[in-house]
């Protein structure tokens, strides 16, 4: 069979997708008297609206999330919660801001207070309710409310690997196995195991899964796409995860249930390794702005991070593509006639000042800036949304369209275009804070506030960066070159003194009495 290239696959796709856009309307117009509408969440870990061609990166990285964005509200200043997948995701769930729900470690959970203060609660029990995350932080945070998912694959689903029988062990507390296994037995984070034995025979077990297929090496140069599960590899093919995305859905349209369907992948995550034909992408002359070496950073030289960000767009590439496979056999079983599809993601990635990656002291817009593009059952045309909003605001929305109570105690707005207004006074935060304690007002952090243009960095507890403050304006200044801070006196001051104040009251639970 002859090879499809990418070119005439974005042919074929655009055919599909005009056809299946009236496909679609007509039958959603057939299915009008369905009393609640299904809900798909996809969320691509690390994704950067910065690097997706949608948002204006130079790289044509993202065609067919562009074209389904043609029938989509697309939200252009969208914000994640924190810098890394548990602050961000955990931001997503409860509608709050990490300095409440208090998932700010490294693999850390949210409060007891607020567990149940996510969709899985939430929504009506007339919905069913499905999970799957690749993380397996995102999934302990699911896990603290296991018991109001119906269906909760494992995190090894769709890999090469098999669940660990150890997790079932704990089948009735996922985070509680997810902490066992990921925190102690054979740790993420940390090179020191409870056991020196478990781990050297995971590790070896995911290893001979690689070489078992002699295709592996052909296909994947760069090595396979993998998942850190309790320090061994959990390895995966993209294309396998997104099949089994439709499959999942696929057996939930075949029930009369409305249900609700939340997507964690693991891709485009490090270690940026598509398939053979992505390393032909984006061999050419782009050159991104030099920035100033950040004196807080590893200080990578500007070489290694632009080879680091040339695999990551391709990454991206390759899920951008079978994110259009997906779309399109979707419609083929009209799964979006009575469905709200968002896509989005739980922070983005970093190539600059000396730093590649996610999750360390850096707060600016390639980590903090996300996609979030809403499908609203038979759209078939696209509404952009320019004002500022949070992956906080995710959850309220979900609660708006299906007309459940939304409380009052989440930071989250209803979306624009749903039945939220837009709002520039708003401050939009994003917390970055594994340093300091959960259970303890935050001293040693940085906090990025986003209020109209404007964004202030705040470096708080630091040694020898201690109350250090940036501003830039966005609008004007996208990729953050010019700090603002020495400049313009009065607005720091202002925004400086607004920063203190919220940040105040969201300690004041945590101060003793």
């Amino acid at each position: 069979m002859a090879q499809i290239t990418r070119r005439d696959f974005l042919k074929l796709a655009g055919g599909a997708l005009a056809g299946s856009l009236v496909s679609s309307k007509l039958t959603s117009l057939a299915q009008g008297d369905k009393d609640s509408p299904n809900i798909i969440i996809i969320l691509c870990d690390a994704l950067s609206a910065r690097h997706m061609s949608l948002y204006g990166y130079p790289r044509e990285t993202t065609p067919y999330i562009s074209a389904f964005a043609d029938r989509a509200t697309v939200y252009h200043q969208h914000y994640s919660g924190g810098n890394f997948t548990s602050t961000g995701t955990a931001s997503l769930l409860t509608g709050m801001f990490g300095w409440k729900h208090r998932a700010i470690n490294q693999g850390g959970l949210v409060l007891p207070e607020y567990a149940k203060t996510n969709p899985y609660s939430l929504l009506s029990t007339d919905y069913f309710k499905f999970a799957f995350s690749q993380n397996p932080w995102s999934d302990r945070l699911i896990g603290q409310n296991s018991r109001a998912v119906d269906k909760f694959l494992p995190v090894t689903s769709y890999s090469l690997r098999e669940e660990n029988p150890i997790t079932r062990i704990f089948k009735n507390d996922r985070t509680l196995a997810s902490i066992a296994l990921d925190d102690f037995m054979i740790p993420i984070q940390g090179d020191t195991a409870g056991s020196a034995i478990l781990s050297t025979y995971y590790k070896k077990k995911a290893m001979d899964t690689f070489l078992k297929d002699k295709n592996n090496s052909a296909r994947y140069p760069d090595g396979l796409p993998e998942i850190l599960i309790g320090g061994y590899v959990a390895p995966y093919l993209n294309e396998s995860v997104y099949n089994g995305v439709y499959e999942e859905v696929s057996q939930l349209e075949a029930n009369s249930q409305p249900y609700f369907a939340y997507f964690h992948l693991f891709s485009p995550h490090f270690p940026y390794s598509p398939r053979r034909e992505y390393l032909k992408l984006f061999r050419d002359d782009f050159s991104p702005p030099i920035k100033p070496i950040h004196p807080l950073s590893p200080k990578l030289h500007k070489d290694f991070l632009n080879s680091k960000r040339t695999a990551y767009d391709r990454q991206v590439a390759q899920i951008d593509e079978e994110f259009g496979r997906l779309i399109a056999k979707l419609d083929k079983i009209d799964a979006l006639a009575n469905s709200y599809l968002i896509f989005t993601a739980d922070h983005g990635e970093l190539f600059e000042r000396g730093f590649s990656g996610h999750g360390f002291h850096f707060m600016y817009e390639g980590a903090l800036h996300i996609p979030l593009l809403i499908h609203a059952p038979g759209q078939s045309s696209r509404t952009d949304v320019h004002s500022t909003t949070s992956i906080t605001d995710v959850l309220p929305t979900l609660l708006q369209i299906t007309g459940e109570d939304i409380p009052t105690d989440i930071d989250g707005k209803v979306l624009p275009n749903f039945g939220g207004a837009e709002n520039p006074d708003r401050p939009i935060f994003s917390v970055y804070a594994v340093d300091n304690s959960a259970f303890g007002p935050l001293k040693k952090c940085v906090i990025a506030m986003r209020k109209g243009a404007y964004k202030l960095i705040a470096y708080l507890g630091y040694k020898n960066f201690d109350e250090v403050f940036e501003l830039y304006n966005i609008e004007t200044d996208p990729e953050e070159l010019f700090d603002l801070a020495a400049k313009e006196v009065d607005l720091l001051s202002k925004l400086k003194q607004e920063f203190q104040s919220h940040l105040e009251e969201a300690n004041k639970p945590f101060f003793k009495k």
